[in-house]
């Protein structure tokens, strides 16, 4: 489900300067005025089928494995979501 962040969620994304964020519990929220973003939207859904592909406990593992080991914009995942955000094509 889509939602407008608001609150503590709102904050952590501020904070963590992202505009759109998947939860484990499958909602996808985003910061006022980007829930209408089309890229975005598909970027946030790739995470989503990414945690359906390797379940969620594998998936965040992995996830922060990856950033940890390769940082935020070189994490698998993100490269991933990125190359559907922005239609990019894999071969």
């Amino acid at each position: 489900m889509i939602k407008v962040a608001s609150g503590f969620i709102l904050w952590f994304m501020n904070r963590m300067k992202f505009q759109g964020w998947t939860s484990l519990w499958g909602d996808i929220y985003f910061v006022p005025g980007c829930e209408t973003d089309a890229g975005l939207i598909l970027h946030e859904q790739t995470h989503l089928k990414q945690m359906a592909k390797d379940g969620k406990l594998v998936y965040m593992v992995k996830y922060l494995y990856w950033t940890a080991r390769y940082g935020y914009m070189q994490n698998p995942y993100e490269i991933e979501a990125r190359a559907v955000q922005y239609g990019i094509s894999k071969g």
